[in-house]
């Protein structure tokens, strides 16, 4: 499962989703999770409409399923529900790491309905 984070450095998350220039991909498969790349967003004009930063920013993680943001429009949420992509809200410059250990151990323990769902979704994409 492929899981973005809306992150200016890729070390914490940082960045609203519309505003973001970066997101850091990270792959959890199984027991164990990697970093795969950074993806970066063209900037925009400072008359670009609103709709298309939200469009190239879901295309961009449209292969991921999960993504944290610290902050995110109502719009952005619309669209990428739509999508089949689950939004997680992390704290204002929370870290990737340790996001990914929390969810490791979700995982391990007890994973809630949510987690469940966004695996199997991850399965069928990639199936």
């Amino acid at each position: 499962m492929k899981i973005a984070f809306a992150s200016g450095d890729g070390k914490r998350i940082d960045a609203h989703f519309g505003q973001c220039r970066y997101f850091s991909i990270f792959e959890l498969n199984g027991d164990k999770y990697r970093w795969l790349e950074s993806r970066t967003i063209r900037v925009e004009s400072d008359s670009d409409e609103h709709e298309n930063r939200v469009a190239r920013r879901a295309e961009a993680i449209g292969d991921c399923t999960l993504l944290f943001v610290s902050s995110i429009g109502n719009d952005a949420v619309r669209r990428l529900r739509k999508e089949g992509i689950m939004i997680l809200r992390a704290e204002p410059e929370s870290e990737v790491i340790p996001q990914m250990e929390g969810l490791l151990k979700l995982l391990r323990e007890r994973p809630p309905l949510w987690l469940l769902k966004a695996v199997r979704r991850a399965g069928e994409r990639s199936g």
